[in-house]
């Protein structure tokens, strides 16, 4: 499965929304954004790998499944910089044009650029 980053900024934002530390979201929550089970459970898989949430899960045969309870520091600093709409098109916007495949730190120094642009 390839990686969708309107998939992860999706789940980021939910993840952020949590109102309490005893909340979690599930990877089933995403179906009614159009998102299946199992794309949100493989995504959020990703992002914990990564180090960008917190949570746990099962991978099962017949339907796997994933939670997060909580963005770490460096889920957050990666939010922080693709929260709004408008700056997050122009990043894939970027990204698009260059060719460049949108691992983490190419979406990192896309939005770096584009603050540093709007700082300027």
């Amino acid at each position: 499965m390839k990686r969708d980053w309107d998939v992860i900024r999706k789940i980021l934002l939910k993840v952020e929304s949590l109102p309490t530390d005893d909340s979690q979201v599930d990877s089933t929550e995403f179906e009614d954004r159009g998102i299946p089970n199992e794309v949100a459970a493989y995504h959020m898989a990703l992002l914990q790998e990564a180090g960008i949430i917190e949570g746990g899960g099962r991978k099962g045969s017949s339907s796997p499944y994933r939670f997060a309870f909580r963005l770490t520091w460096q889920g957050h600093e990666l939010l922080d910089q693709i929260r709004r709409d408008t700056v997050w098109a122009a990043i894939k916007a970027r990204l698009m044009q260059s060719g460049v495949d949108a691992s983490v730190e190419a979406v990192r120094l896309a939005a770096s650029s584009l603050l540093k642009q709007m700082l300027d």
